[in-house]
């Protein structure tokens, strides 16, 4: 992925919130047999506390296609993306005085490389399904769990997927936010997006900013 230095995001942190804000993400898988593969699945983010190795958790179709090379791969590529948005040259204020702007697309991404292993374990994805489902319905009135459903319905439906492990080995992260315009353009930018009713990525762009202006203050002092 080509991240030019502003828009580089090496915190872990930043990486774990795209993962659970954004769980639906493209894994993609080559082998030469079949080619390119890609499909998307939600995951669950599982860290080791006695290893601290990382772990995205799915569960898939038995039927899916792309068993076969999640099996062989030697790595696979686990693609997670923010909410995104085309920016308009009118957010800007200096566009009023210079007029020297054009349209960009804001977004944060996520590439995940990792070692993949398909697992036919009933405990690990009733496991997986269970945390994933928490993770969704955290904050609900009324928040729906696994075991609302007759025991006999989800071992059946369960029968129909398998469980998709994979170990994260190496990730890239860029958040491209408006780093390195002016205060008063990253400002019209913020605003210019609330007004448009995107309060996600509003805040997606100051959060960024503040965090690009803290890395280069602590560059600098």
């Amino acid at each position: 992925m080509y991240i030019p230095k502003a828009y580089k995001e090496e915190d872990w942190q930043q990486v774990e919130f795209l993962i659970k804000k954004y769980p639906l993400a493209t894994v993609v898988t080559y082998t030469e047999d079949e080619g390119v593969i890609a499909n998307h699945f939600p995951f669950f983010l599982k860290v080791d506390e006695s290893t601290g190795k990382k772990y995205l958790h799915a569960h898939i179709a038995k039927v899916n296609p792309q068993i076969p090379s999640l099996k062989k791969a030697d790595s696979v590529l686990v693609i997670f993306q923010s909410a995104n948005t085309y920016v308009t040259p009118s957010y800007y204020p200096t566009k009023k005085e210079t007029h020297k702007f054009v349209p960009t697309w804001d977004f944060a991404s996520v590439h995940i490389k990792g070692q993949a292993e398909v697992l036919d374990d009933f405990d690990f994805i009733r496991t997986q399904i269970t945390n994933l489902t928490n993770q969704q319905e955290d904050g609900r009135e009324d928040p729906w769990k696994v075991e609302d459903a007759p025991e006999k319905y989800l071992s059946l439906k369960q029968k129909a997927i398998i469980g998709l492990k994979i170990e994260i080995t190496g990730y890239d992260a860029k958040y491209k936010f408006e780093q390195g315009m002016s205060k008063k353009d990253i400002g019209g930018v913020i605003d210019g997006l609330a007004k448009d009713g995107l309060d996600e990525l509003s805040e997606l762009t100051k959060t960024s900013n503040d965090r690009y202006d803290t890395k280069k203050a602590a560059k600098s002092g």
